[in-house]
This record gives structure tokens, sequence and C-alpha cells, in this order.
């Protein structure tokens, strides 16, 4: 008996250290060989074995973006430099959305209170109501207020407001819950373009968790009272200018086809009309030409085709208002994940109208990584011509020691502004 335990647990090692080569013959199905004997293995439903993934969202779902058919496609070859958009202020609407229920209609008399934290404040004020007080923060800023009154509303909105936080009230359960953030809805009016540019806007604010319902034109978002005051502030510059600008966008990798070399952009001097390039504007890294418009998408491929080897990085457009700063993500409408996922294009624009020229453009415009700026251009341009950005070395966007990018790899930049004419309905027009 002994003897036999010993020989069924020598064939148990036996087959736990080939477990390894025996799947690998199944997978391939191919006979298993053992001291060069073979054993034919027949596994119809074989299910393979995977080291366990890191807890993340799969790929193509991280990517998956409503916004990409209408911000990430340019036609180069039917833009138009100016149109209009309907707009009316009446649509366009801060609302928050965690209220909850109305305070009870109560009246406030001389309520006075010195270097007290609004929790305490508010405990202060609702002790014989019957209202709790719950704050889900630990410190609150202190205040001091004297003889106020009025209706509960007024008196709680006055102090909250004062401290910096918002509140809720749950009228089932009498409690008052405090809050340095709140939800909001931004209800947009109905047109593309000012949702996007609202959206850009935004980011430009550096207010960047921002969820859009498109068949209800909401842009739906949490803030404090800093993020509200931005907002408030963007609503108010949408609602009183005439224009806003939209900028469509290439952005290149650039690999010169002789590894010692560079592009030769001074030829471009030669390749378009002397008239074509009407400024030049060096920056930390990288430089700024204002060109014509006849130097666009094509015409810059052409141009690179017997130097280099381009890769489109990134193509969309982002929309800013008048003197008002935008924001270009270069990975949300990248082509895949490249190095320059990481940098975003920042634009700051005043539209001057002039008859002469149709209208003139102050462009202040800044290349940012989450690093920091990486180079920051002011150029004035007109209506019709383009912005090319030239180069910034793509090794700039290389974290590691070594890399295959070569030293001459280049990123350039296209932008093509256009403008975009606010219309609104007369206040006399009959509904």
């Amino acid at each position: 008996m002994k003897f036999n335990k010993i020989i069924c647990s020598l064939g148990l090692l036996f087959l736990l250290s080939c477990s390894d080569d025996m799947q690998e013959a199944v997978v391939n199905n191919a006979p298993y060989v053992v001291n060069n004997s073979s054993y034919d293995i027949t596994v119809n439903d074989y299910v393979p074995v995977f080291d366990k993934a890191p807890s993340r969202t799969l790929e193509n779902a991280e990517k998956f973006n409503l916004e990409t058919p209408l911000r990430c496609e340019v036609d180069w070859e039917t833009q138009t430099l100016i149109s209009t958009q309907p707009f009316n202020r009446r649509d366009f609407v801060l609302e928050r959305v965690d209220k909850g229920d109305a305070l009870p209609n109560l009246k406030v008399d001389n309520l006075s209170f010195e270097n007290k934290p609004v929790d305490e404040v508010l405990r202060m004020l609702l002790k014989n109501t019957g209202i709790q007080v719950y704050a889900t923060d630990s410190f609150y800023k202190k205040l001091t207020q004297k003889e106020i009154g009025g209706n509960l509303t007024q008196v709680v909105d006055l102090i909250t407001s004062l401290g910096n936080v918002y509140y809720s009230y749950d009228n089932r359960i009498k409690r008052i819950t405090l809050r340095r953030y709140a939800k909001w809805n931004l209800h947009v009016p109905l047109s593309t373009d000012v949702i996007l540019g609202m959206e850009d806007a935004l980011r430009g604010a550096n207010i960047d968790d921002l969820v859009i319902d498109w068949e209800d034109r909401l842009i739906i978002f949490q803030g404090d009272v800093v993020t509200e005051e931005k907002v408030r502030n963007i609503v108010n510059k949408f609602a009183i200018e005439n224009y806003l600008i939209a900028y469509d966008i290439d952005v290149l990798r650039v690999y010169p086809k002789q590894l010692g070399q560079s592009i030769q952009w001074m030829d471009i001097l030669e390749a378009f009309n002397k008239n074509s390039i009407k400024l030049s504007q060096k920056g930390l890294i990288g430089r700024a030409l204002v060109v014509s418009s006849n130097f666009n998408s094509a015409s810059l491929n052409e141009f690179l085709l017997p130097q280099a080897n381009s890769i489109l990085v990134s193509s969309g457009t982002f929309i800013t208002p008048d003197r008002w700063q935008g924001r270009f993500d270069i990975g949300r409408c990248g082509r895949e994940t490249r190095l320059e996922t990481d940098l975003d294009i920042l634009s700051e624009v005043k539209f001057i109208p002039n008859e002469k020229y149709v209208g003139k453009l102050d462009n202040t415009i800044v290349l940012r990584t989450s690093n920091g700026d990486i180079a920051k251009y002011s150029v004035p341009s007109r209506i019709g011509d383009n912005i090319v950005i030239i180069g910034i070395p793509t090794q700039y966007f290389v974290e590691t020691k070594e890399t295959i990018i070569p030293p001459n790899a280049e990123l350039v930049v296209l932008l093509s502004p256009r403008i975009i004419k606010i219309v609104r309905p007369s206040e006399n027009a009959v509904k």
C-alpha cells in the first residue's frame, strides 16, 4: 500500500511539472513529447489562462466620445470663414439641481454671532425648530454678523453665502446638509457651436469634469463657489458678445527623411509667393508664423512631402468667445495614444471688426502640458490668415532617457481661425 502511494505521488508531481508544456501543446493542437515519447492530447473545450489585468476601463470604452463626430473632423476644403448662429439669452440658464426641499416659512429676528463657523451659526439659528444640521466637512469659515433677520430661507442663504458653502434641506427627516460643492445644470441654447464653445471656455477656465446631455442641451458639472462664479462670468460673456471665434486645427508629428537633417522652413519663402508669410515670432520653444489662406492643410503637407514623413497626431475644432480663453486637448481628438496626448492648445483672442480687412484678430496662443507652459505666442492676424507653429521638438514629450524618436522630429501645429456671428432674436419679434 505504501509503495502504491509513493508511485501516485511521484506521478502527480510529474504531471504538475509538465503542466505548462501540456498547455502549450493543447493550444497548438500538437502532440506532447516527454523523453522522446509522444502523447497525443485532444481537448475540445480548452480555456486559456491569462495574467490578471489591472482594474481600469478598457481602451475602446475609454476613448468613446459623443463629441468626436462634431469636434474631431475638419473639412479643410469647405471652410466657411464667417457664419451665423442663433442665440437666445433666455435659454442660457445656470441651475442648481440639489437644493432639496423648501425651508419652513419661519421668521428670524436679531440674530447675532461673532467668530463662529458656519455650521455652529446654523445650529444656533435652528436650535428650537427641530431641524438638524449635518456638516460634511471638518472646518468652515468663521463669521461675524450683528442683528440680521428676515425669512428663514433668506437668513440661511445669507449665512451659507458668507461661508462659501451650499446647503440642501430634506423636509422628511428635518435636516440641513452643508457641502462645499453643488451639482449644476447649465442650459445652453439650441446650437452645437454654442454648446461646444461653452464647453471649451469652461475647459479654458480649468473646469474639466463636464458631462454633456446632447438631447436636453445641458452641461452637467459639480463645483464650489469659485467654479460657480467662473461659470456665471462665462455665461455673461456669451450673453453680451456678438462673436465666437473657432479654430480648426491639425497637429502633425514630422520626421525628416534624412536622419541628420531637419525641415528647411526657409524654403517656404520660395515655395509660396512672397506675401504668403506675413509675420514670424519666436517663442521660448518653437516659432509661430502668420500665413495667408493658400498656406493650408493641403499645401503644408505638399511642402513637407519631399523632406519628411508626417503623422496626423490630432485634428479638430475648438470655439471660444471673443476675449475669452478656450482650450483644445490634443488627446480628445487624437488618432491614437501618442507622446503628445498631454498637450493642450489654449487661445485667448480679441476680434476687431474692420470694413477694409473684414476683421482683425489679436491671438494669444499657449502650448501647455501637465508640467507647465511650453511656449506662448502673441500674434495679430486677419480673417482668412492661418497660423503655423513650427520647431517644437518631439523629444520634449519623451520622459525616458533613451527613445527611438530621432532628435530632429518635430511637432507642427496649423490653426485656422474663423468667425461665428451671434444673431439674437428681436425683443419685439412675435412668437
